[in-house]
C-alpha cells in the first residue's frame, strides 16, 4: 500500500511539471506575440507620423517657394535701380540664362538664398515637427529659355521639384511635388507720360487751364482733375486720365464741375483717344530713388565741399559727375562729335569731354590742367551719363550728343535758359494746333535726356528765347515745370514752348496768360507738348525714377502641382 501511494505522488508531480512547462511555453508565445504586435503597431505609428511630417514639409516647401519668388525676388527687383535692372534683364534674356537671373535676384538681405548646382537652383530647409522632423529640398530648373513679351516686359519660365522627407525615429517617408511657374519682370516708368501731375493747379491752388494754345501728343494722367477753357480747350492725341469723376470747365468765367467731356458750346476740348475719369491714383517717385542717383553720380568718392567731382581711381572713372553747390551747365558737341559739358560751380570750371568711340573722358580744369581717364561718366552700373547737382542749376542749355543717353538731376531748382535739343531728331513741319502740323520726333535715335528736380522746380527762365524747344523728359517730384514771369504782359507773348518728351510734376505750372474773353495769348508761352514715342516702347533716360520700380510676379505656383508619395 505504501509503495502505491508513493508512485501516485510521483506521477502527479510529473504531470504538474509538464503543465507548468506548457503554460510557460504558451506564456512566452503570448509575450513574444505581444512584443511583435507592439513593434508592428509602433512601426505603423512611426510610418504614419513620418508621412504626416513629410506632408507638412511639402506644404512648408510650397510656402517657402512662394516666399523665395514673391518676397525675396520681388524685394530685390524693386530695390534695384530701374535702368540697371533693365540692362541686366536684357542680358539674361539674350544669354538664355534664366537660372542666372533667378540666382542673382532671389536674395535675402543682400545674400543669395539659392545654391547653384549646375543648371539647377536649390534650396533646403529642415524643421522639427512633433517628436520628429521634416526636411524639404526645392530644385528649380528652366522650363524654357526666357521670353521677350514686349519691349518692356520679359518672362522667365521655370519647373520646380520638391522632395519633402518626414522622419520619426529611424522611419522616413517622402512626398514628391512638381510643377511650374513663370516670373515676369515688367518695366513701368514715369517717362511713359506726356504729362503727369499730382494736382492740376499751381501750388497755391490757382487753376491752370487747358486752352486752344494747349496741344498734347501722348498719354496724360493727373491725381486731381483737369481744367478746360474756351472752344477749343486744347487738343489731346493720347489717352487722358484723371482720378476725380468730375472735370472743371471755365464756363465764361464762372467755373463748374461736370461729369462730362465738354461744357455745351462754351468749353470743348478735342479728345482723339478718350477722356477717362475716376481712375486709380499713382504715387510719385520716392527719396530712395533720389539717393540712388546720388550714389551713381558719386561713385563712392568722398565729397570734401563745394566743387565739381568726376569720381575716378586715378586711371578710370568710377561713377558719373557730381557737383556740390549751385552751378551752371552747358551741353555741347565738339568737332570730333564728342559730348562736351561745360560746368561752373562758384569759381571753379570743368570742361568734360566724353569720347565714347575710344571709351575715354577728358577733364579740363583751367586751374590745374588736363587729365584723361579711361571710361565714361555713366554711373556705377554703366547705364548712361548721370550728372547730379546738390544745389540749384541756375543755367542749363545746349545739345545732347547723338550717342548719349543721360539724366541731369538736381536737389533744388533747374532753370532752362536756352534751347535744350537732341543732336539727332526730326524737326517739326507746320504750326502747332493748325491743320497739317507734324510734330518733331526722335524715333530711332539714341540721344535721350532726363531732367529731374527732387525738391524744387524746373523753370524756363526770363532769358530763354522765344519759341523755345526743350527735348527731354522732365520730373519735378515736389514742384512744377513753369515759366518765370509767365504773366508779364509788359513782355507779352513769347511764342510757343515745344516739349519733346514728357512732364511729370507735383503741380501743373503756368506757361502763359490768356484773355478770358478772346483766348488771345497776352504773356508767356503757348504749350506744345509732344510725347517722345520711344518712351512708349520701353525706353527711359538712364537712372530715371520709376512708378514702382519694376514688377516681378508669378502665376500660381501650385496650379500645375503633381503629388506623389514615396518610401525610403
Amino acid at each position: 500500500m505504501t509503495m502505491k501511494l508513493h508512485n501516485e505522488r510521483g506521477a502527479a508531480l510529473i504531470i504538474s511539471l509538464f503543465i507548468v512547462t506548457v503554460l510557460l511555453g504558451l506564456s512566452s508565445v503570448f509575450v513574444l506575440r505581444s512584443i511583435y504586435e507592439s513593434n508592428i503597431a509602433q512601426r505603423e505609428l512611426d510610418m504614419a507620423k513620418s508621412f504626416y511630417y513629410a506632408e507638412g514639409g511639402s506644404k512648408a516647401a510650397l510656402q517657402g517657394l512662394d516666399v523665395l519668388i514673391n518676397d525675396y525676388m520681388l524685394s530685390t527687383v524693386n530695390g534695384t535701380n530701374p535702368s540697371t535692372l533693365v540692362s541686366q534683364t536684357v542680358g539674361y534674356v539674350a544669354g538664355n540664362d534664366g537660372i542666372g537671373f533667378l540666382y542673382d535676384f532671389v536674395e535675402n538681405g543682400g545674400t543669395p538664398a539659392l545654391t547653384l548646382n549646375g543648371a539647377i537652383a536649390e534650396y533646403t530647409q529642415t524643421a522639427s515637427m512633433g517628436s520628429g522632423q521634416y526636411q524639404y529640398d526645392i530644385e528649380i530648373s528652366e522650363k524654357t529659355n526666357p521670353v521677350i513679351i514686349t519691349a518692356d516686359s520679359w518672362d522667365f519660365p521655370y519647373n520646380y521639384r520638391i522632395v519633402a522627407r518626414g522622419t520619426e525615429k529611424s522611419t522616413d517617408k517622402d512626398v514628391l511635388l512638381s510643377g511650374d511657374f513663370t516670373v515676369r519682370v515688367q518695366r513701368d516708368n514715369f517717362a511713359k507720360y506726356a504729362l503727369f501731375t499730382n494736382d492740376q493747379t499751381l501750388p497755391n491752388g490757382t487753376n491752370v487751364w487747358f486752352t486752344d494754345k494747349t496741344n498734347f501728343a501722348g498719354p496724360l494722367h493727373t491725381n486731381g482733375r483737369y481744367n478746360f477753357a474756351l472752344n477749343p480747350s486744347g487738343t489731346f492725341e493720347g489717352s487722358i486720365d484723371q482720378v476725380e469723376q468730375l472735370a472743371r470747365f471755365y464756363n465764361s468765367g464762372s467755373p463748374i464741375l461736370l461729369d462730362a467731356e465738354f461744357n455745351g458750346t462754351e468749353d470743348i476740348p478735342t479728345f482723339n483717344s478718350g477722356f477717362n475719369r475716376d481712375v486709380s491714383p499713382i504715387t510719385l517717385a520716392s527719396a530712395t530713388q533720389q539717393q540712388d542717383l546720388v550714389d551713381q553720380a558719386q561713385g563712392g568718392a568722398a565729397i570734401a565741399g563745394n566743387g565739381i567731382y568726376v569720381p575716378n581711381n586715378g586711371a578710370s572713372l568710377t561713377g558719373g559727375i557730381y557737383v556740390e553747390g549751385d552751378s551752371n551747365i552747358t551741353m555741347g558737341v565738339d568737332g570730333s562729335n564728342n559730348a562736351v559739358y561745360n560746368i561752373t560751380q562758384g569759381g571753379s570750371t570743368r570742361i568734360i569731354t566724353v569720347d565714347r568711340t575710344n571709351n575715354q573722358t577728358t577733364v579740363n580744369d583751367p586751374s590745374s590742367g588736363v587729365t584723361v581717364y579711361s571710361g565714361t561718366p555713366d554711373g556705377i552700373d554703366g547705364v548712361g551719363t548721370v550728372i547730379y547737382v546738390n544745389g540749384n542749376i541756375n543755367s542749363l542749355g545746349g545739345t545732347v550728343q547723338q550717342n548719349t543717353a543721360m539724366t541731369i538731376s538736381s536737389n533744388n531748382d533747374i532753370i532752362i535758359t536756352d534751347n535744350v535739343q537732341y543732336q539727332n531728331y526730326t524737326p517739326a513741319v507746320g504750326t502747332p494746333g493748325q491743320a497739317g502740323y507734324i510734330p518733331p520726333n526722335a524715333v530711332g535715335q539714341d540721344n535721350l535726356l532726363g531732367l529731374v528736380s527732387w525738391n524744387g522746380d524746373v523753370r524756363i527762365g526770363t532769358s530763354a528765347p522765344d519759341d523755345i524747344s526743350v527735348h527731354g523728359t522732365v520730373l519735378a517730384k515736389s514742384g512744377i515745370l513753369q515759366v518765370d514771369s509767365y504773366n508779364d504782359t509788359g513782355v507779352g507773348g513769347r511764342g510757343t514752348a515745344t516739349m519733346l518728351g514728357g512732364v511729370i510734376s507735383d503741380y501743373y505750372g503756368a506757361f502763359g496768360l490768356f484773355n478770358g474773353s478772346t483766348g488771345t495769348q497776352v504773356a508767356g508761352y503757348g504749350r506744345n507738348f509732344v510725347f517722345d514715342e520711344r518712351m512708349a516702347s520701353g525706353n527711359a533716360p538712364p537712372y530715371f525714377p520709376s512708378l514702382n520700380t519694376f514688377i516681378a510676379f508669378t502665376n500660381d505656383i501650385t496650379d500645375k502641382m503633381i503629388w506623389q508619395e514615396g518610401d525610403t
